[in-house]
């Protein structure tokens, strides 16, 4: 199985950077400011992945979040709200982010820092404006390829989607072509920054878990109260996929127990849609948001973990970040065979690729899995493997480490 780039075995960045930061004293800690108008105050990449690295690393880190928060400090980083006093809830609307977005222009020319780390691609002006008045670093992290997202959102107008697709390629290449440096979480984006936008360096950070926060977790017991398990956000077209499963599960005279955890944008119309199919007794769809530290406990309560991705632009790129956490929790997991994620799993030792919306397919694997109490053991030991041994953040974020060594 062909490796990830960033684990070539003759790779000695990981070693050269850590070296480097164990070695290198700060005489004055570098200020560092990532800024997000649009991801909540303890995002698992922003916040917990690079934020709190950067913090333990001697950097002063601040982040600037959209909501209001309770706290000024939470593990050596400085928070600061760029929201409406009082908003608990993300508004999207453009008044909300313009306003958001100038708050944040002025808040981070106040902070003067020594590099500016960028979340969203609506904040690419800002990072333009902040390049030619402060001098300093600026960073553009790229969580996904933005426009085949734009691509994919059909209910708007042709005309104005396509424009919308223009303008974020403008800003991408303006980034890409200005910036210090583009930082990815997958190598397809990255292939795209420096193919179509010519970047001058890009960087790629994957999303693997903290060590910490799933390895204290044993494998789940072949009593878990349920068979799958899916968490994060849940978009309408995951719960179609699943539903056209669990009827094609039932048509061979098995009843597989779902969990499904994270937010839920059209939650109405699941719970009216299991009701209408007869699958509200098969089915657990949780909407409600839980902590970032209570995440793999919940995992545990499936067997399998599951991850319907359908086969749209969006996908060709990016990774699923759960993959990797049901693999380190020592679960086998059944997923859509797409490009991302063969190189990591595409062997079918941890997991179990099937061709996209083959709702057969996916049938077939949950019984192979399901049948097969051994089978599970064997492929989630060799997945917590690998997470071990390569696919964690420990290691993987000497890369962020090392950027910001150079740049700084």
């Amino acid at each position: 199985m062909a490796q990830p780039h960033a684990y070539l075995p003759n790779d000695p960045a990981p070693a050269r950077a850590m070296a480097r930061s164990s070695q290198r004293t700060i005489a004055r800690p570098y200020r560092v400011v990532h800024i997000s108008t649009v991801h909540p105050p303890f995002d698992q990449r922003i916040f917990y992945r690079e934020c709190v690295s950067l913090a333990a690393s001697g950097y002063e880190t601040h982040l600037l979040t959209p909501l209001p928060v309770v706290e000024l400090e939470r593990q050596a980083v400085h928070l600061h709200s760029v929201g409406v006093v009082g908003e608990q809830r993300l508004g999207l609307g453009l008044k909300r982010r313009w306003q958001r977005i100038q708050r944040a222009a002025i808040l981070a020319r106040q902070l003067r820092a020594d590099l500016y780390h960028l979340h969203d691609p609506e904040l690419i002006p800002l990072g333009l404006w902040l390049k030619a008045t402060t001098r300093q670093r600026v960073i553009f992290d790229c969580h996904e390829n933005n426009t085949a997202y734009l691509r994919q959102k059909h209910y708007l107008n042709p005309l104005l989607r396509r424009g919308l697709e223009l303008g974020m390629a403008t800003l991408e290449h303006l980034a890409a072509r200005t910036f210090d440096a583009i930082i990815t979480a997958d190598q397809g984006v990255a292939d795209l920054y420096l193919r179509q936008f010519r970047a001058r360096r890009v960087v790629v950070v994957h999303n693997f878990p903290q060590l910490d926060l799933f390895l204290n977790q044993p494998p789940p017991a072949d009593d878990a109260p349920f068979d799958l398990v899916y968490h994060g956000t849940i978009p309408r077209y995951h719960l179609e996929t699943t539903f056209a499963v669990a009827e094609a599960l039932q048509r061979r005279g098995r009843r597989a127990r779902w969990l499904f955890f994270g937010k839920c944008p059209e939650i109405g119309w699941a719970q009216a849609e299991l009701v209408r199919r007869g699958l509200q007794d098969n089915i657990v769809i949780d909407p409600h948001p839980i902590p970032h530290e209570q995440v793999a406990v919940r995992v545990r309560q499936g067997q399998i973990g599951f991850i319907p991705l359908p086969d749209l632009p969006k996908f060709q790129h990016n990774i699923p970040t759960k993959l990797f956490e049901f693999m380190a929790l020592g679960m086998p997991v059944v997923l859509s065979d797409l490009p991302p994620s063969r190189p990591f799993v595409g062997d079918g030792r941890c997991a179990l690729m099937v061709p996209a919306n083959n709702h057969e397919a996916y049938a077939d694997a949950i019984i192979r899995l399901l049948d097969n109490p051994e089978l599970r053991r064997t492929m989630g030991a060799e997945g917590r493997a690998r997470v071990i041994n390569q696919f964690n953040w420990q290691r993987e974020s000497q890369y962020l480490l090392s950027l910001y060594a150079e740049l700084l």
